[in-house]
């Protein structure tokens, strides 16, 4: 290791390298000012380092300029190169120090205090988490539910939406509110239905990143919907809304449940465990499953499945908790279908949407959480030996 001589230094630049600002370009913006100092030949005169999370994780990224005591939110790269010749515009300085004391600029909000403890009253918040759509109705209705739900829970807690992607507050700008907030513990409840990559990586992911952040606040982690007996209450609602009839039997009636699908094979088992557990439940000859993405079979698949099989009615069965670009696509396949198979009577059901039995099962999840014996937890060590294991880059933005 080198070690500097710093006789010479005047400045000391320390660049937060914490996992908000990495996530928001820290290592360009530590390159961009290094590059800087060495075209200068300022090498002599300015030291930089990297530091962990410095609290102002809002003014992503963060730049510190001692002794002179400036803090910088760094969003250009003009920044980067202004603040190695101290010319750096009014709008990107967080706090300046002035006659000794540290002045916060009026345009910045308060950074987050990580160390109070024992002020004011404690509070527990329930965060839910929803999958969010890149169709804003599916992410109103997300609101819209636990707006609904709140009447049913206790109003000493503080209860906050937010979501995985596509839509806002996402989960860290939803932790960061509820300790804004005053909440010491954060109950993390995600609105979910299959246990899959989301609910085992990346927000157990969010909430070991949030503990760096805040020591103090006791974070608590809900189990997903998973195969619950109410599901299959909500499953049939939907399926009598269409007219059909639980109390008769149905020779050539199939019904073909659709999920999302994704890359996990546990989660791919977890689905076809519900179509045959609703087999079970229903007097229907065919219940076959289909998936609308990333594994098969794909719908298609499935209502040539059902053909063969000989039936001559489909009701289609989405397993979709909100509406979204995937529900839309659906209904658009219900069309065309009944357009190249006229011989066939084909029915799409409605997704879950505001069920009174989803609420049910969201508050269980809730007070599990809240009383100690959520799966969840399993979770999070789960995540901590994955990343022990195979490294974890935290992202913000994930896509399918």
């Amino acid at each position: 290791m080198t070690t500097w001589n710093l006789e010479q230094m005047q400045r000391h630049l320390l660049i937060c390298n914490g996992a908000t600002c990495m996530g928001a370009g820290a290592e360009e913006v530590t390159q961009q000012i290094r590059k800087e100092i060495r075209k200068n030949r300022l090498d002599e005169h300015i030291h930089t380092s990297r530091t962990r999370c410095n609290g102002r994780c809002k003014d992503k990224c963060v730049v510190i300029d001692y002794p002179k005591g400036t803090w910088y939110s760094v969003q250009q790269e003009e920044t980067a190169r202004d603040i190695v010749h101290e010319a750096v515009k009014e709008d990107a300085v967080i706090y300046s120090m002035e006659h000794g004391e540290r002045k916060r600029r009026d345009n910045r909000i308060k950074g987050i205090d990580k160390y109070k403890k024992g002020k004011g009253p404690m509070k527990k918040a329930i965060l839910f988490v929803g999958h969010g759509s890149r169709m804003e109705e599916g992410n109103i209705e997300v609101r819209q539910f636990v707006g609904q739900m709140r009447e049913y829970i206790d109003p000493a807690l503080l209860v906050e939406t937010c979501f995985l992607e596509f839509a806002s507050p996402t989960i860290e700008d939803g932790i960061q509110l509820c300790v804004e907030k005053g909440a010491d513990e954060i109950h993390v409840i995600p609105i979910i239905l299959l246990h899959a990559g989301h609910s085992k990586l990346h927000i157990p992911a969010e909430i070991e990143h949030a503990k760096e952040h805040f020591p103090d606040v006791q974070f608590t982690y809900g189990q997903t919907i998973g195969v619950h007996e109410e599901v299959f209450e909500i499953l049939k609602t939907r399926l009598t809304e269409t007219g059909f009839d639980m109390d008769q039997k149905h020779e050539d009636t199939a019904i073909l449940l659709i999920g999302r699908g994704g890359s996990d094979p546990y989660a791919n088992a977890d689905f076809y465990k519900i179509s045959r557990l609703l087999w079970e439940k229903l007097n229907v000859s065919i219940v076959e499953s289909a998936f609308m993405g990333v594994t098969t079979p794909t719908v298609q698949d499935g209502m040539e499945r059902c053909m063969k099989l000989g039936a001559k009615k489909i009701i289609m069965l989405p397993y979709f908790l909100f509406t979204g670009i995937l529900m839309e696509r659906m209904n658009k396949m219900a069309e065309q279908f009944k357009e190249t198979y006229p011989h066939l009577s084909i029915e799409i059901a409605e997704y879950f949407g505001y069920h009174p039995k989803l609420r049910m099962v969201l508050l269980e999840r809730m007070n599990q959480a809240l009383n100690g014996t959520s799966t969840g937890m399993q979770d999070l060590e789960n995540f901590r030996k994955y990343a022990k294991e195979h490294g974890y880059e935290h992202h913000h933005h994930h896509h399918n």
